[in-house]
C-alpha cells in the first residue's frame, strides 16, 4: 500500500513538472525564440529582393543580420546591392574588378571584414593603390546561369561603373543548381518579381508530432527539460562519432589511435557535409548529370566571356576545393580534369586553388581553413584564396 502511494505521488509529481515545463517553455521561451526567429525571417525576406534579370538580389543600400547554420552576421550593401563594408554609393572615379559567385563569394556565417572580398579589397589598400576596388557581386544559390545574367545586366544598366576584370568562382552546389535551368522552359526571358508574402507559423510540430504519437521528438521540442536531454545527448553522441572518426583516421594513416589530433578529427565533420552534392562527382550520377551540367555552366560562362571581349574587359575563372575534394582524390580529379579541360579549349582563362589546400597534412588544412561542419571557407581559408588570386590579379596591374 506504502509502495503504490509512493509511487502514485512520483506519478502525480513528474505530471505537475511536466504540466508546469510545458507551459513555462510555450508561454516564455519558445514564444521569445519563435519571436526572434520570425524577426530574423522577415529581415532575410526584406532585404533578398526578386529580380526580373537573375532571379534575386540585396536590396540597395540596405543593412540587416542574416543566419547561416547558427552563425548570425550583418550584411550592409552598396547602391548596386552588392554586399560591402557599409551602406554606401560607389565611387564614379574608380576603376572596379567585379566578383561574381554564389554564398561562398557573398560570404554567408561571416561578418565582411572576414570574408574574401574584404581580404582581397585589404591588399589593394596595403600595396598603396588608389582609386581601385573588388566589388562583391555574389549572393548564395546563384550559379552559372545567373552569374553571366547578372554580370551583363550590371554592366549594361551601370555605363559609369569602370570595370577592367571579372572573376568568377565556380562552387560544387552549381552543378545541382544549373539543373534547374537545363530545360529551355525554366528559362525564362525574365524571372517573375511578385512577391511572396512568407506566412511565419509559430511551432508547427506541436501537434504534428502529437499526431504522428512522436512523444519523444515533441518531449525534446516543447519542453525545456527535453531539449537538455536531448542537448546532453547530442553531446553524447558527438563524442561517440569523434572516437569512431579517431580510430578511422588512425587506421587510414597508419597512426596511433592516440597521435591523431583534435583537429583532424574535426575535420570529418566538414568533409560529410552536403553529401547529397558530393554524389553528383562520381559514380553514376556524375556521368549522367554532372558532366552535363557542368557543359551547362561552361555554355553560360563562354555567353559572358563573348559580351566582355567586346567590352575589352578580362574574364577570369577560379575553380576551388570543398571538403570532400581534399579528403577523397576521385571526385577531385573527376571535376578538375574535365572542367580544365573545358576551359581550356573553350579559351577560359583560370586558375586553381586546389594544390594549395592539399598541401602537408590535409585534415588538419580542413580544420583550419574552413567553417566546422560546413563547406564554407573561414577566414583563414578565404586569406588562402585571396592570396591565390591576388597574385594573378597583379599580372592584370601590369599589362594595364
Amino acid at each position: 500500500m506504502i509502495k503504490k502511494k509512493k509511487l502514485r505521488n512520483v506519478l502525480i509529481f513528474v505530471f505537475l513538472f511536466f504540466i508546469i515545463d510545458l507551459s513555462f517553455t510555450q508561454l516564455f521561451l519558445l514564444n521569445f525564440y519563435y519571436k526572434k526567429l520570425e524577426k530574423q525571417y522577415a529581415s532575410d525576406l526584406e532585404n533578398r529582393v526578386l529580380n526580373k534579370d537573375y532571379k534575386y538580389t540585396l536590396k540597395k543600400k540596405s543593412s540587416f543580420k542574416s543566419n547561416y547554420i547558427g552563425h548570425e552576421y550583418t550584411v550592409k550593401t552598396n547602391n548596386l546591392g552588392f554586399r560591402d563594408y557599409a551602406i554606401r554609393d560607389l565611387d564614379k572615379n574608380n576603376y572596379y574588378t567585379i566578383v561574381i559567385g554564389d554564398s561562398f563569394v557573398e560570404g554567408v556565417a561571416l561578418e565582411y571584414e572576414d570574408t574574401l572580398l574584404a581580404q582581397l579589397n585589404e591588399k589593394i589598400k596595403s600595396n598603396n593603390i588608389t582609386n581601385y576596388e573588388f566589388l562583391n557581386a555574389g549572393v548564395t544559390s546563384y550559379s552559372p546561369y545567373i552569374y553571366q545574367r547578372k554580370v551583363i545586366n550590371i554592366i549594361k544598366e551601370n555605363p559609369w561603373l569602370k570595370t577592367d576584370r571579372v572573376i568568377l568562382l565556380l562552387d560544387k552546389s552549381d552543378v545541382p543548381d544549373e539543373i534547374h535551368y537545363f530545360d529551355p522552359i525554366q528559362r525564362p526571358e525574365y524571372f517573375p518579381v511578385e512577391n511572396i508574402k512568407y506566412n511565419f507559423k509559430y511551432n508547427e510540430d506541436f501537434f504534428d508530432d502529437l499526431k504522428r504519437k512522436d512523444l519523444w521528438r515533441f518531449f525534446t521540442k516543447q519542453t525545456t527539460t527535453g531539449s537538455f536531454l536531448k542537448k546532453v545527448g547530442d553531446i553524447i553522441d558527438l563524442e561517440r562519432r569523434n572516437l569512431r572518426d579517431r580510430y578511422k583516421l588512425s587506421k587510414k594513416l597508419g597512426k596511433s589511435f592516440f597521435k591523431i589530433s583534435s583537429k583532424q578529427v574535426k575535420s570529418f565533420r566538414s568533409i560529410n557535409t552536403r553529401s547529397h552534392i558530393a554524389n553528383y562527382f562520381h559514380g553514376n550520377l556524375w556521368e549522367t548529370k554532372g558532366k552535363k551540367s557542368i557543359d551547362f555552366s561552361i555554355e553560360n560562362i563562354v555567353k559572358l566571356k563573348n559580351y566582355l571581349d567586346n567590352k575589352n574587359i578580362e574574364l577570369l575563372v577560379v575553380l576551388f576545393p570543398w571538403p570532400f575534394e581534399i579528403a577523397n582524390k576521385v571526385p577531385r580529379e573527376n571535376y578538375t580534369n574535365y572542367i580544365i579541360q573545358e576551359l581550356m579549349r573553350k579559351g577560359i582563362k583560370y586558375i586553381s586553388a586546389y594544390k594549395y589546400f592539399l598541401k602537408g597534412d590535409i585534415y588538419s588544412n580542413i580544420s583550419d581553413n574552413y567553417i566546422y561542419n560546413d563547406m564554407h571557407f573561414n577566414r583563414q581559408g578565404n586569406k588562402i584564396l585571396s592570396d591565390i588570386i591576388w597574385e594573378e590579379h597583379l599580372k592584370n596591374f601590369r599589362n594595364h
